[in-house]
């Protein structure tokens, strides 16, 4: 019976095809919950749908697995937002707000989480503290939370509480428990899905609202960005996030959406030469046109910034009126130089006597966005009295002076976590801290997250120092078909927070 079902179901689509006369083809949904409902890559469906199907169909990798702490493409990690909750979540302007928490407390390097209580997993039972301390165990060492977990060094049960110990004491760690909170014991292998409390369930690679309010979602497979991407273009999917590292940006149909992601393009320093010393770094960051940069060098796809932190954040609302033009100012940075005793010049490049304004500028040159940038750096600091050589080197090579301290500056990026955590870059045995010279920074950065003074005091110290310059944060794109209407103001930390169908937001 299914079958002829089946057969009558096709032979009717193709002669609604034939009539179509050239027309686009509509893709009729399916009730069904199970594997009929995935679109084939295959399917030549094109063009944006000019109605709302019944279901949102979103990309889901196959061979990446639904489990929270093995996942590591967007398109997983994601979905896996609407599968488990997380002790918090984060607004679009960085701020916490509790989820699976019932309440935090900090003191010192402690901060103790109250779980909340009736947290009914689907088909299990309620979210416990010894659940947390299960999850983050296996967060700390998992591809997508070990970093902003680092700095947190353990968790323990404590009634119906958590205590989390950092290494140092953090006012703002709300931000870094965003970790997806599962049933102990049932996360420990890559294939397991595992059992948690969030608006989904999986079941036969659907996603099922948990109470009915929201649409089902459909997954279309997917195993490379390419794959995604062309499963967009054809009508298989109805949102595509391309976090643009590869420098390709191309306009598709759709509504678009500017992605932040929370990259942080920097300009580092070797802090050990004389001749890049705070004065001379601080002239530097006077000089730079981050407008230009972002607009001309990142071809619009990045946010001007001269502060190291999300320019969205309330963090950077902190920073006041400090904040130095981000067009750049020539004059006053020409103050700065002639201050400093660089009055003079020995070929190119002004002088003071003991060192010359000459350095090189080391780059990615696999990035065209990084490598145009050191280029509009070099001309804005050769018209103002340097001298700057761009040499594009192999990842490889790039990384390798880095990590040596053989170079004298060089273009960077780094995602940061929710926290705008930039404690790599200041202690001992920090990833980026080679070549730092910001010992006083550091100190007033370690007060700053421990609540002893504000970010704009610690902003105050970061542009007298200037152990490196931001330049700016670099964003990605979203596309979405008129089938998906999402709520953004969780982005980047959820691209599908509040994912609804007009069809159902009117029956609720």
């Amino acid at each position: 019976m299914d079958r002829l079902f089946k057969f009558i179901s096709v032979f009717l689509a193709l002669i609604l095809l034939l009539c179509a006369c050239g027309k686009q083809a509509e893709t009729e949904p399916s009730n069904n919950t199970g594997e009929e409902n995935i679109q084939s890559e295959d399917n030549t469906q094109t063009g944006t749908q000019t109605e709302k199907s019944a279901t949102v169909r979103l990309p889901f990798n196959e061979t990446d697995g639904i489990n929270p702490f093995f996942a590591k493409s967007y398109e997983n990690l994601y979905l896996i937002r609407l599968l488990y909750s997380s002790l918090f979540s984060v607004t679009r302007s960085f701020e916490p707000e509790p989820l699976v928490a019932a309440s935090i407390n900090v003191n010192g390097k402690n901060a103790t989480v109250t779980v909340k209580s009736g947290l009914e997993c689907h088909g299990a039972a309620n979210i416990t503290p010894a659940d947390v301390v299960y999850s983050f165990n296996l967060a700390k060492n998992s591809y997508a939370y070990s970093a902003s977990l680092k700095s947190i060094d353990s968790a323990v049960v404590s009634g119906n509480s958590v205590v989390f110990t950092s290494n140092f004491a953090d006012s703002l760690v709300a931000l870094k428990l965003t970790f997806p909170i599962v049933k102990e014991n049932t996360a420990d292998l890559q294939s397991d899905i595992p059992i948690g409390f969030g608006e989904y369930y999986f079941y036969e690679n659907t996603l099922v609202s948990t109470n009915g309010a929201k649409p089902t979602i459909s997954l279309t497979f997917v195993n490379t960005a390419e794959t995604s991407s062309n499963a967009y273009k054809i009508g298989n999917t109805d949102i595509l996030f391309n976090d643009l590292s590869d420098c390709n940006y191309t306009q598709l149909h759709g509504n678009f959406l500017p992605a932040d992601i929370n990259n942080m393009v920097y300009l580092g320093f070797n802090g050990n030469l004389g001749g890049l010393n705070k004065n001379i770094r601080s002239a530097i960051a006077v000089l730079l046109d981050s407008e230009s940069i972002a607009q001309e060098s990142y071809q619009g796809h990045a946010i001007a910034c001269k502060a190291p932190c999300n320019p969205n954040s309330l963090l950077y609302k902190e920073c006041g009126d400090i904040e130095i033009s981000l067009s750049g100012d020539k004059k006053s940075a020409e103050q700065i130089i002639d201050r400093s005793g660089f009055t003079r010049y020995s070929g190119k490049a002004l002088t003071n006597g003991a060192f010359v304004l000459s350095f090189s500028l080391i780059v990615n040159a696999d990035n065209k966005y990084r490598v145009a940038a050191a280029y509009a750096i070099a001309d804005t600091l050769n018209n103002a009295g340097f001298l700057i050589e761009v040499k594009p080197l192999s990842f490889a090579d790039y990384s390798e002076r880095i990590a040596s301290g053989n170079y004298e500056m060089y273009i960077g990026e780094t995602r940061l976590d929710y926290s705008m955590d930039l404690s790599e870059f200041f202690t001992e045995d920090g990833t980026l801290a080679g070549g730092i010279d910001g010992e006083k920074t550091a100190k007033s950065y370690f007060n700053m997250r421990s609540g002893k003074i504000s970010y704009e005091d610690f902003y105050k110290t970061f542009v007298e120092n200037y152990p490196f310059v931001p330049i700016a944060f670099r964003t990605g794109a979203v596309f979405s078909s008129n089938n998906f209407d999402g709520d953004f103001s969780h982005f980047p930390y959820d691209l599908y927070y509040g994912v609804e169908l007009d069809s159902v937001k009117s029956d609720v």
